[in-house]
C-alpha cells in the first residue's frame, strides 16, 4: 500500500496541532545578556568611528595652517630675491600696498584685503620674474652669438693676412687612372717595406752593372744513345733496335759566360764528351791455342771481323773468335781458316761485352734566360755546339777490364747538336755560385751517311758545377 506524500505536510500538521513543549532553564537569562553584549559592542564601534574623524580634522587643519605660513614665506623670499634688479616694481608695489591700508577701516576688511593685495602681489611678482628669466636668457644668447661672430672675424682676419702663392707649370694634361693611384696609396701606406724593395733592387742593380762575366766549370754522367730513322735500306729501325743498348758515358769542361742584358746571358766554353752505345747477343770467345803457340806463328789464330750496327760497321782484327748469337750481323773474312768449333775446350766464353765509343771536343754557345732572380735562380737554356771527332774506338770488355779491338768506318769527324735544358743556381758565397742544370743533347746531323739507318746520337745528363762572378 503506497503512501501519499503529496498531502504530508497536513499530516505533520494536525498531529503537531496541540504538541507543547517548556523552555530549558536560563535559556531566556541568556538570551537577554547576548543582546546586551551585542548593545555594547555598537557602542564601542560608535566611539571608534568618533574619534577617527577628530584625528582627521585635527590633523587636516594642522597642515593648512602650516602651508599658509610656508606659502606666506614663499611669497615674502620671492619679493626679496628681486630686490636688485625690480627694485622700481616693488616701490611702486609697496606705494599701492599703503594707499590699500589708508582705506580699510576696520581688522576684517583689512585681513580681506590684505590676502587679496598679497595674491595680486605674488601673480605680479610671478610675471616680473618670467619677464627677468627671459631677459636673462636674452643676454646670454646674444652674449654667445657675440663670441662666435668675434671668432669669426679673427678667423677671416688671419685669411686676409696669409700670403697665398701659386705657381704655375707648363705641363701637358695627363690622364690619371684611378686604379694606378689606388696602388699608389696602398705602397705609400707600407714606407719601410717599399723602401726596402727599392733599396735592395738597387743594390742589385749595381751589383749585376759591376758583375757581367762569370768562369766555371761543370761534370755531368750522361745516358748515350741513338736516335734512328729509316731511310730504306736493308735493314730496319727494329733489327738495330732488338740488339743494341745504351751505355753510360760523362762529359766535362770549362765555360765563360757575359751578361748582355737584364736577364739574359750568353754562354760558350769547351767540354771533352763520349757517347756510344753497346751490341746485344755478341759471344765472344778466346782461343787457348793462340797463347800456346810461339810468336811467329800467332798470326795464323787472327781473323778479321766486320759488325755491321746502326751507327757504321765496326771492322776490327782479334785473335778471338767472335759469334753473333741472333742475327748474323758478324762476319769473318778469314775464308781460309773455317768456322771455329766453340764446343772444343780450348775455346772458352768470355762473356764479354763489344761497346762503341766516340770522343768529341765539344764547344757550345748558349743563351741562358733567367726565369726567376730570387735567392735560387730558375734558367732557361737553349743553344747549339760544335763537336770535334778526336777518338773512335770499339773496346772489349770482360772482368774489369777494357781492350780496344777496332773502330767504326765512315764516323763523321764534325757534328752539330742542340741543347736544351734548365738551369737552377745557388749562391754559395759572395760571387761563388752552386749550379744544377738538367739537360738533353741531340745530333742535328747524322753521325755516318754510310749506314743503312739514319742516326742521331742524343744524350740526357745533370750537370753540375760551380761558377765564378767578376
Amino acid at each position: 500500500m503506497g503512501a501519499n506524500f503529496d498531502h504530508i505536510d497536513g499530516v505533520f500538521r494536525n498531529k503537531l496541532k496541540d504538541f507543547s513543549r517548556p523552555a530549558p532553564n536560563g535559556l531566556w537569562d541568556n538570551i537577554e545578556y547576548s543582546l546586551n553584549s551585542r548593545k555594547s559592542i555598537k557602542r564601542f564601534k560608535y566611539y571608534k568611528i568618533a574619534a577617527a574623524i577628530v584625528a582627521l580634522a585635527v590633523i587636516g587643519s594642522t597642515f593648512l595652517y602650516i602651508s599658509n605660513n610656508k606659502l606666506d614665506t614663499e611669497s615674502f623670499t620671492v619679493s626679496e630675491s628681486f630686490s636688485s634688479p625690480e627694485q622700481v616694481n616693488n616701490e611702486i608695489i609697496e606705494k599701492e600696498i599703503k594707499k590699500e591700508n589708508l582705506y580699510l577701516t576696520t581688522s576684517k576688511e583689512k585681513a580681506e584685503k590684505q590676502l587679496s593685495t598679497q595674491e595680486t602681489l605674488l601673480a605680479k611678482a610671478q610675471l616680473v620674474q618670467k619677464k627677468s628669466e627671459q631677459v636673462i636668457e636674452e643676454e646670454k644668447i646674444d652674449a654667445l652669438v657675440g663670441e662666435k661672430k668675434q671668432e669669426k672675424v679673427g678667423r677671416i682676419e688671419k685669411l686676409e693676412n696669409m700670403r697665398i702663392t701659386l705657381n704655375f707649370k707648363s705641363n701637358e694634361p695627363q690622364l690619371i687612372d684611378i686604379r694606378e693611384k689606388k696602388v699608389e696609396s696602398i705602397i705609400y701606406s707600407l714606407p719601410n717595406l717599399h723602401n726596402f724593395y727599392a733599396l735592395n733592387e738597387a743594390v742589385e742593380t749595381n751589383k749585376d752593372e759591376k758583375q757581367k762575366w762569370a768562369i766555371g766549370g761543370e761534370f755531368s754522367p750522361l745516358y748515350s744513345y741513338r736516335h734512328i730513322v729509316e731511310t730504306g735500306g736493308s735493314y730496319d729501325k727494329d733489327y738495330y733496335n732488338d740488339s743494341e743498348n745504351a751505355i753510360m758515358s760523362y762529359t766535362g769542361g770549362i765555360n765563360i759566360q757575359y751578361k748582355a742584358i737584364d736577364r739574359l746571358t750568353i754562354q760558350a766554353g769547351v767540354y771533352y764528351t763520349t757517347m756510344g752505345q753497346s751490341f746485344d747477343y755478341v759471344a765472344v770467345y778466346a782461343n787457348a791455342a793462340y797463347d800456346m803457340v810461339s810468336a811467329e806463328y800467332q798470326d795464323r789464330f787472327i781473323n778479321s771481323y766486320n759488325i755491321s750496327n746502326s751507327i757504321g760497321n765496326v771492322s776490327f782484327n782479334s785473335p778471338y773468335v767472335v759469334i753473333d748469337e741472333k742475327l748474323g750481323r758478324v762476319n769473318n773474312f778469314t775464308d781460309s781458316k773455317g768456322a771455329p768449333d766453340v764446343s772444343d775446350p780450348i775455346y772458352s766464353n768470355l762473356n764479354a761485352e763489344i761497346q762503341q765509343s766516340f770522343q768529341y771536343v765539344e764547344v757550345p754557345f748558349l743563351l741562358r734566360y733567367k726565369l726567376i732572380d730570387k735567392s735560387i735562380d730558375l734558367n732557361l737554356i737553349g743553344g747549339v755546339g760544335a763537336n770535334f771527332l778526336i777518338g773512335n774506338d770499339v773496346y772489349l770488355k770482360y772482368s774489369g777490364s777494357k781492350e780496344i779491338i777496332g773502330e767504326t768506318q765512315g764516323v763523321s769527324t764534325v757534328n752539330y747538336n742542340g741543347t736544351l735544358g734548365l738551369g737552377i743556381e745557388y749562391p754559395l758565397m759572395n760571387k761563388l755560385n752552386l749550379r744544377l742544370e738538367p739537360s738533353v743533347k741531340y745530333y742535328i746531323n747524322e753521325i755516318n751517311s754510310s749506314s743503312s739507318v739514319e742516326s742521331h746520337p742524343y744524350s740526357i745528363g745533370i750537370y753540375t758545377g760551380i761558377n765564378y762572378s767578376f
